[in-house]
């Protein structure tokens, strides 16, 4: 988290932006296609502070550190190939199912149970492994 607080003036300013998706007192949510267009013109070697610039940033912004750390975590995710996890947001995260075996009646209950050891058993076959 940011030792910084942004005051409301400052969150009205930033949400205003295309490019911000979401910002509080401690921190600022960019767009996706803003991460992948900062990528490409970092790429191209243009300097961090210019490309904020040019996507209409205020000056307060350069002055903190949120332009080096952000640069620097999406460098460090599409090295390490986590293109999905850069542009991933809450949206997208799907929730657990949980499976009530009281609301389902029996055959259910045996199908999921056969289907479910039928996965532990392949787990197992993996997990034991050996190269021939």
């Amino acid at each position: 988290m940011s030792k910084i607080k942004y005051n409301k003036e400052q969150i009205e300013e930033l949400l205003k932006n295309p490019n911000v998706k979401n910002c509080s007192e401690k921190y600022i949510l960019f767009t996706d296609d803003f991460k992948i267009k900062c990528l490409e013109l970092d790429n191209q070697w243009i300097y961090h502070r210019k490309i904020f610039e040019d996507f209409w940033f205020p000056e307060y912004i350069f002055k903190s550190n949120v332009v080096n750390r952000s640069l620097w975590n999406w460098r460090s995710k599409l090295k390490n190939k986590w293109l999905y996890w850069l542009i991933k947001t809450k949206k997208w995260r799907k929730k657990k199912e949980k499976v009530d075996f009281e609301k389902m009646n029996l055959p259910e209950q045996i199908e999921h149970l056969k289907t479910e050891n039928a996965f532990l058993k392949e787990m197992y076959k993996l997990k034991h492994w050996t190269y021939p």
